[in-house]
């Protein structure tokens, strides 16, 4: 039995427990408030029931319900928020509509009764209500709300009784105040079970999380859009991107490798469908690493002290734009080829010229999963070197 269901089990043994209390002290103290109180307990037992069995249906298959009968928790919690609304249209009408009752017989008791049921029900609506958080539960999270309303219900009476006890008719202000907490709480349920079934999207907090998990991926160029919605307590997220891939199959294990850390990243996810294309871009970066004098090529990758990279339009073949940029990661004492490699990721690298194949190694894991290629020259000069891979490009076709 997973926890929700444990949840919503001790949630009717806990109301049973209340009627049997609460009945207790009606029959020996012959108060009419607890009698009613005790009433209303004896439903709450069925309503959660009632959250029990949406519970066990939601996380059913059916086969004529693709997307599973998830949102079932969320009529449950939508039905629970209507209950907590006529729990305060009850406390309304006992204090303002209905005849003053006569005190109990047995005050003492009656007010030692009501405060032990205000107890229980304070700290098993504080429990319900974390255990409905972790478990993403809208159904516990509503019955956790509907118990705290019982415990503001006996609330109101405990101090209606201490009011006559002194003399003082104060249950009418403390109502009013009851009340308004009850509303609160019932039209936030409400609201939050309506936007679930009409497939409102995630909250902002989430989708920004989802946002930051994607494009930590050097492979993701971009996001063009992100769809999320909650159905019960489970999430439901759909992505279109762009990648640096060239090839279907190194998208489709990258697409996999996406919906795993989404997964593992945010709670309750159930499903995560992408739709990827590769990029298609118009320029190309080509980078090569240089040594000190800034024309011959280094030997070296992690430890080249400069890096040229151009930029040239695809179709037309011309460099429209020219850097050199100085390496950051040079005195770095470990993995400092890997960290360049992701460096020059970061500005846009599609192509390495260099003297040394990188497969096998750190960096060449890194740029292959960026889907930069490497290209390997025997040239020392870098001029030499940028005509040489001019004109086998040329001959590729990739600057017609």
């Amino acid at each position: 039995m997973e926890s929700s269901e444990k949840t919503a089990w001790l949630s009717i043994l806990t109301n049973v427990l209340l009627v049997g209390i609460k009945t207790a002290v009606a029959l020996i103290s012959g108060s009419l408030a607890v009698t009613a109180d005790a009433i209303h307990s004896l439903s709450d037992v069925v309503s959660s029931a009632i959250i029990l069995i949406g519970i066990k249906i939601s996380g059913r298959p059916a086969r004529g319900f693709p997307y599973g009968l998830y949102k079932v928790e969320n009529l449950v919690a939508m039905v629970t928020s209507f209950l907590i609304f006529f729990a305060g249209y009850e406390i309304i009408k006992a204090v303002f509509i209905e005849s003053s009752r006569p005190l109990p017989t047995q005050l003492p008791l009656s007010i030692a009764g009501i405060g032990l049921t205000i107890l229980i029900t304070w700290l098993f609506s504080r429990y319900e209500l974390k255990k409905g958080r972790e478990t993403g539960s809208p159904s516990l999270v509503a019955d956790a709300q509907h118990i705290w309303t019982d415990m503001l219900s006996s609330l109101v009476i405990l101090v209606a009784l201490l009011g006559s006890a002194f003399g003082f008719a104060i249950d009418k202000y403390a109502a009013v105040i009851v009340v308004v907490f009850i509303a609160r709480s019932a039209s936030a349920i409400l609201l939050d079970s309506v936007r679930v079934l009409l497939d409102a999207s995630l909250d902002h907090g989430s989708l920004t999380r989802i946002r930051e998990i994607v494009l930590a991926d050097p492979r993701v160029a971009e996001i063009n859009n992100i769809w999320a919605r909650n159905a019960g307590r489970y999430k439901f997220v759909e992505l279109d991107l762009i990648l640096r891939v060239r090839e279907f199959e190194k998208g489709h294990r990258l697409s996999e490798e996406i919906e795993n850390r989404v997964k593992m990243e945010i709670a309750q996810v159930d499903r995560v469908l992408i739709h990827f294309q590769p990029q298609q871009r118009d320029l190309l970066t080509f980078g090569i690493p240089l040594a000190e004098d800034r024309i011959s090529i280094s030997d070296h990758f992690g430890e080249a002290p400069f890096f040229r990279l151009l930029s040239l339009q695809r179709k037309e073949g011309e460099i429209i734009d020219e850097r050199l940029l100085k390496n950051p990661y040079l005195h770095e004492e470990k993995a400092k080829g890997i960290k360049v490699a992701n460096w020059l990721l970061e500005n846009g690298l599609d192509v390495l010229i260099s003297h040394n194949d990188q497969s096998g190694k750190g960096p060449g894991f890194v740029l292959g999963n960026g889907g930069a290629e490497i290209l390997i020259t025997k040239e020392t000069n870098f001029e030499k070197a940028w005509e040489m891979v001019q004109r086998e490009q040329r001959k590729k076709g990739a600057m017609v």
